[in-house]
Parts: C-alpha cells; structure tokens; sequence
C-alpha cells in the first residue's frame, strides 16, 4: 500500500481527519508516483487531498477494513477484463455498509460496451474510460473534485440526519428528570454536545420567579454567578452576561428565552467561544423547544407535589392539634424519616415519598374522642383500648387510594406502633414482618414524641432518651435501624432543632 498526502509536503500528513482521502485501487507503483506529483499541493475546500495506493483488490479489502473515513474509491479496471476489481463494489456496499463513499471506475477502453451494465448492476457513481481522464490535470482535479463534493453533501446530510436523532434522543432523555436543577444540568450538557463547544464552555441556565431570577445550572465563568443584582429584562441581561467572556462580544454564542405558561420564564445562554452554524443553532433551538415542555411539565408536578404535601401536613397537624401537640411534630417526623431512609440504603426518591406519607402516622386520631385524647393522667385499660384502635382507623381511612403517597401512609398508619419483638399493636407483628417503612417511623415517631413536652409529660432529657433506645435496640426498635439513629444522632437534633417549638436541650 502506498500513501501520499498531496499538501505540497514530502512525509505523510498526521491528522488524516482533515484531509480527502482517496483510494486508488489497482494500477502500477509508477502510475500511482506520477498521479501523486501532478496532484502536489492539490486542496478542496482548505482540506488538502491525501492518495492512498492499493496495487489490487486484497490489498484494497484489509484497507477498507483499517481506513473508515475514505471519500472516494477509484477502481481500475484493466485490458484483461478481470471483473474480480468489481466484487469490491458489493463489499464496500453490501458488507461494510457504505453509502457514503464515492466510488469511480476508470476502464480500459475494452470495457466500453458494459458501462451500461455495470452503471446498472454494481452500486457506482460513475464510470471513466482512461482516455478521458488524460486531457490534462485540470480535468483530472475536476473528476476529483465531483466526487469529493459528492461525498460531502452525503456526509452533510447523513451527520444532519444523526444530529437530529441526537436531538430526539437527547429530548427523551430528560423526560425523567426528579428536579428542575438536574433536568437544567442535563440540558446544559446536551447543549454543549449539539453546539460542539469546547470543553471549558460556559453555560447557564436562569428561571426568574416574581422577579428575580435562580440560577438552576451553570458552567465555566457563570458557576459562582451571583444572581442577586441581574437585571431582569433579557436583553440587558443577555449584554451582562456576554461581558463575562471577551469573545462573547466577537461571537454570537446561543441562547434561547422562554416564557412559561406557568408564570415563569427562563433564560438559556451559552457563551461565544464559537459562533454556532446555522444548522447547529436550528437544532439547538428545536431541542431547547422540546425541552421546555418538560420544564413546564416539572414546575407543575413541582406545584402538584407542593400542594400535596400541604394538604399532608395539614391532615396530620389536625391530627396532632386535637391531641394539644404540636404541628412541628409531623414536620420533624417527616424529616427524621426521610434521614433514617438514606441512612439505611434506601434511594432519594423512595426516601421523599416517606417524608410525604409519615406525617398521616396518627390521621387515625381524629376518631378518638378529646377525653381521652387530652387526658393528662394515665388511661384505663378501656381507653387505652380505644388509643390503640387509631393505627387501624388510619389505615381504613387511606387504604382505598392507589396513589404510591397514601398508600405508604396506610401502612406507616397500621405498623408504626408495631414493636421489634412482636409487643406492640394492632396485629402484634414481629422482626422483619413489620414493614420498613412502618420500623423508620417508630423511631422517629418516639423519638420526638419522648424529647417533647405533651399534655400527660415533660420532654425527656437527652441522655435518657438515648439510653431508652439502647435499651429498646431489638425490642422496641429495629436493631439495624437503631444504630443508625443513634450513630447520626447530631443530624437529627439538627432537625430538631429547625423546627423547635423551644429549646428542650
């Protein structure tokens, strides 16, 4: 195989990704040396044409196989009429499944009466006798020349048609976003990939709620953007944040603006280290365009979720309100089991909808009369009877709804006085019979209850409250989930302590 790079220079040029590579197949060493020197120095397009030389078809299958990024294939086809050369066609077609690349024959003048049928029957681009290739260099370079802008609008449209299925890939793999922020992330990064810039590009993303706006992703320069002081009309703004980069005032960059159907607007801008082609800022925009019916769709399940959780809390603090507890209780429930979740292993999504659901440990309350409800001595076996029936109530109450939310909250309702042992209530479940979920809201349910004061005792000093759960560990208490609580006892004070009612330690 031989090889010459026609870019005026003697050695092989190292960065083929940037010139035309051209297969020669067939034909002598000589001719090859002398097409080379004629075509010295040859360019299209700023890319100078590199000659590869295989002297017969084996040589020309172990090359294809090496080389990928071949534009086009001239095969010659000599007077023996020899038609192996042509298997090379079906090969280059049919095997490696080439479209792209250009292939010439160029026939002796004995194969003038099949060019019709080899036109037809092999997959070629064009057929040249020899001596209409000898009228001069100039008509050499242009046959060159049609091929190579050939194979580049196939190239064009074939990198068009894969950007596209990018953009539509790109777009469906936001679908699951949990956050705004992760959702803004993933788009900054899409983004970059689409645009081709560099890898130390600055991106951001900005929403603007009543006002002002949050930044939700950001790269390069923006990443310790302070989003106090931004103006809040976009093209001031756009001015701002193009001064971040010099080149941002010599290139355009990207960004797209979006106001949203849900009262908020959003901001994409990418800085001008490169001025974007036409058909890279198209796809841009269309994948910004599809993306932002996701982030649409995420505020509103954000706003759905929200009023959820309201709604939750509320129910809950009914609940304890009846009993003269505090409606921080629930608060704190729902994050000490949401801690203890991602303690214990469990996944952030599965961990947030405990949060939801404990604070309707106790919905069953509100069927218990306030006389024994508030009562500040000690129960009689009958109302203690009748406390107990509130796990079941509860559990009646939510255990219809097919909603993951309710129906975790009909279990934590049932199980979270469930002892370790087997001694708690209602169905006196034992170990790992008690739903996990219902063994992290014991914990938290006592432990807040035990370091609050309630209308039938005083808060519980803190080394009482930790002792009692040595005590209880495999008792009361899971004993795997108890280590837990205790060996990360500071990050559940610290909870305690945000939502305090008063200081208690």
């Amino acid at each position: 195989m031989n090889e010459h790079p026609l870019n005026g220079g003697g050695t092989l040029a190292t960065d083929i990704g940037n010139e035309w590579n051209i297969l020669l197949v067939g034909g002598s060493g000589e001719e090859f040396a002398l097409l080379s020197r004629l075509l010295a120095g040859f360019v299209f397009e700023e890319r100078p044409v590199h000659l590869i030389h295989a002297a017969d078809s084996q040589e020309a299958y172990l090359l294809l196989e090496e080389e990928q990024d071949i534009a086009s294939v001239m095969i010659e086809l000599d007077a023996s009429q020899d038609r192996a050369p042509l298997e090379l066609i079906r090969y280059i077609r049919s095997t490696l499944l080439n479209a792209s690349v250009r292939i010439v024959v160029v026939a002796d003048p004995v194969w003038a009466d099949a060019e019709e049928e080899i036109m037809f029957r092999y997959d070629i681009n064009a057929f040249r006798l020899k001596g209409e290739l000898d009228a001069g260099v100039g008509r050499l370079k242009a046959a060159f020349v049609g091929a190579l802008r050939a194979y580049r609008e196939f190239k064009k449209t074939e990198d068009e048609k894969k950007s596209l299925e990018y953009v539509a890939l790109s777009s469906s793999l936001v679908l699951n976003s949990g956050s705004l922020e992760g959702l803004a992330h993933d788009v900054l990064r899409h983004l970059a990939s689409i645009l081709n810039t560099k890898h130390s590009f600055g991106g951001l993303i900005l929403q603007k709620n009543q006002r002002r706006w949050r930044k939700l992703a950001a790269t390069g320069k923006f990443a310790e953007l302070d989003t106090y002081a931004l103006p809040g009309d976009v093209d001031n703004l756009l001015s701002l944040l193009r001064t971040f980069n010099r080149q941002s005032l010599t290139f355009e960059g990207f960004h797209f603006h979006s106001p949203s159907a849900v009262g908020t607007e959003r901001l994409i801008f990418i800085d001008g280290s490169r001025t974007p082609s036409d058909w890279e800022y198209y796809l841009a925009e269309s994948y910004c365009a599809n993306t932002d019916a996701v982030f649409e769709n995420l505020e509103l399940r954000h706003e759905i979720e929200s009023t959820q959780k309201e709604i939750i809390y509320t129910l809950g603090e009914i609940a304890e309100t009846r009993s003269q507890e505090t409606g921080f209780h629930v608060k704190r429930v729902a994050e000490y089991t949401k801690l203890l979740a991602l303690k214990y292993g469990l996944p952030e999504e599965e961990a947030n909808l405990l949060a939801l659901a404990s604070p309707m440990h106790d919905i069953g309350k509100v069927g218990i009369s306030d006389s024994i409800l508030n009562k500040p001595g000690k129960l009689t076996e009958e109302e203690y009877a009748t406390m107990q029936g509130h796990a079941l109530s509860g559990y009646e109450m939510l255990k219809h709804s097919s909603r993951p939310i309710l129906k975790t909250a009909a279990i934590i309702a049932l199980q979270h006085h469930e002892k370790y042992d087997g001694g708690g209530y209602p169905n006196g479940l034992k170990g790992n019979d008690i739903h996990l979920y219902g063994r992290i809201t014991a914990i938290a349910d006592v432990f807040d209850a035990l370091a609050s004061d309630r209308v039938y005792k005083k808060a519980w000093p803190l080394s009482d409250i930790v002792e009692l759960f040595r005590r209880e560990r495999g008792r009361h208490f899971d004993p795997v989930l108890t280590d837990l609580f205790l060996k990360h006892l500071h990050e559940f004070l610290e909870i305690r302590s945000h939502y305090a009612d008063e200081k208690v330690f």
